[in-house]
């Protein structure tokens, strides 16, 4: 009987001390948020790199700061005032100016800045001149940016710094996709406006939501119909390849005319401003490797259930010809040979950007020496 009593009272006793928690839990904050189905709810600032920008898609904010840290490899970077890699700059100088203009081979964030080649290249140039010559070389650089976004970063963020040259990276198995709006649709990617509806002529470039959204995607249906469909499933195997075929392909010639109509625009708005345009051919793996350029070959022909005729040199050298015409200077990175200087074992992706900032400057150098012999000549 007095066990059975205890048992009342301890019960009692919980209950009542559970009662008088209860009662202060309901005066809390938490008791608040939970009748109101708060207790789920987070309302905070968040850091942010990436923003899109209607003029350019795709871009980093100014004065961001970056970390980027791998087992072996730790660095901290913040963009400039525009949002690029790289020191800022002043609008007006005296040196030799030249913006490069890539994706994320300029951008880099993982790169030291005194690393990556836009300042390598200015730096080696002036090594090799024994200080003779001054060059900046400007980085405008953003993952996942084609020509289509230079020519809009052209217009916004390069051109107000009166660069005398103008280089375009150019990666066949990154920018063509880039370029065209059956890869690559709003806000970030290129939103075409056309001389008119039933046009093919492109004459500027939009980004972000220049119109209601459902308005545009219904354009963009009606322009490009089953193209938006299979362009994704077919871009390795029944596509990309066709870049170094004797043959044709429609889907194939109407993704290389949005590149090559856009690097028109980009040369027509250069030649505005009274500055150069170079295009950079970075080489692929199949431009510099048989066994590679043989087994896309093979992958072609299982795909399109035939063999596909193609030769490795045709590629950039049809490609070339097209640019050239156009009035686009060419630099062709198949050309760049192993350096020599030495960096540090752990330091693989800065070698990298060693190796092109070498390149690039020998290369500039002998462009200003060659303008420098023409100058004296005309004299």
């Amino acid at each position: 009987m007095k066990t059975f009593f205890k048992v009342v009272a301890v019960l009692v006793l919980g209950l009542g001390v559970g009662a008088v928690a209860f009662w202060g839990f309901t005066k809390t904050q938490l008791y608040t948020k939970v009748q109101r189905q708060e207790v789920g709810v987070v309302q905070e600032a968040l850091p942010i790199l990436y923003v899109i920008d209607p003029d350019v898609g795709t871009m980093m904010k100014p004065h961001t700061k970056i970390h980027f840290r791998t087992p072996g490899f730790d660095n901290t970077v913040v963009t400039n005032a525009d949002g690029f890699t790289g020191r800022d700059y002043a609008l007006e100088t005296r040196n030799y100016r030249i913006a490069i203009l890539g994706d994320s081979a300029v951008e880099a964030y993982s790169v030291p800045d005194t690393s990556r080649f836009p300042h390598m290249t200015e730096y080696l140039i002036y090594e090799k001149t024994k200080g003779r010559r001054k060059v900046e070389v400007m980085g405008f650089g953003v993952s996942g940016w084609g020509n289509v976004q230079h020519y809009g970063a052209l217009r916004k963020y390069v051109l107000k710094y009166k660069p005398d040259e103008v280089w375009i990276m150019f990666l066949i198995t990154n920018e063509t996709g880039d370029n065209t709006p059956l890869m690559n649709a709003p806000p970030a990617g290129p939103y075409f406006i056309y001389k008119s509806p039933e046009s093919n002529e492109i004459v500027d470039i939009k980004f972000g939501w220049p119109d209601v959204p459902e308005a545009m995607e219904a354009e963009r249906k009606r322009r490009y119909g089953g193209y938006l469909q299979d362009t994704w499933g077919k871009w390795n195997g029944a596509l990309l390849p066709y870049f170094w075929s004797p043959e044709s392909s429609p889907q194939w010639d109407l993704v290389m005319d949005h590149t090559y109509q856009t690097l028109r625009l980009i040369k027509k708005l250069c030649d505005e401003h009274h500055t150069r345009v170079v295009l950079v051919y970075r080489a692929t793996g199949y431009d510099q490797n048989q066994g590679n350029f043989d087994q896309m070959k093979n992958d072609a022909a299982k795909f399109l259930g035939r063999e596909l005729p193609m030769e490795r040199e045709l590629g950039m050298k049809r490609f070339r010809k097209r640019v050239e015409e156009m009035g686009i200077e060419f630099v062709n990175t198949l050309e760049m040979k192993d350096s020599g200087i030495q960096t540090k074992a752990d330091e693989g992706e800065s070698k990298k950007h060693v190796e092109l900032a070498n390149f690039f400057a020998d290369e500039i150098i002998r462009r200003l020496e060659a303008k420098d012999r023409t100058g004296a000549a005309k004299k």
